[in-house]
């Protein structure tokens, strides 16, 4: 089994483990009166550095929404903490930006346009037989992702 985004395609059978969607993470030092595209267009961004554009930045270029990148990253859990103590805002999925909010002060907005689901699926190997087993891993796997 392999867990991959709603977006991916698969030619083998998959079932929904969970459904997320992207936030706007910004620092609580923000105004608190902001809207979330007033946080995404004054304040920096803090943005993780990968190869590819990183989503859903793709929206606010279609949009022709201004911003400003002030710090590129390298991991996703790193942008909470600079978010939280730099200030800025930053663009994460809920589920992450919810269990780091335990962490640090974070405020969180809902992104202000309409996206595609960030759904992570669970894609079973077409020839697996151990059906006990496959059951265990289910079980484990909704348990955790709850």
């Amino acid at each position: 089994m392999v867990l991959i985004s709603e977006g991916h395609f698969s030619p083998h059978p998959r079932e929904r483990l969970y459904d997320d969607r992207c936030v706007v993470v910004a620092s609580p030092e923000t105004p608190p009166q902001a809207s979330a595209l007033e946080l995404l267009t004054t304040e920096r961004h803090i943005v993780v550095d990968t190869e590819r554009r990183v989503f859903p930045y793709s929206v606010l270029e279609d949009k022709q929404i201004p911003y400003r990148v002030g710090q590129w990253v390298s991991d996703f859990l790193l942008v909470p903490f600079l978010v939280a103590r730099a200030g800025g805002v930053a663009l994460l999925r809920y589920r992450v930006a919810a269990t780091m909010r335990t962490l640090a002060d974070v405020r969180i907005e809902e992104f202000p346009f309409p996206l595609p689901g960030l759904g992570i699926d669970m894609v079973w190997n077409p020839r697996l037989s151990d059906r006990s087993f496959v059951a265990w891993l289910r079980a484990l796997l909704f348990e955790a992702a709850a």
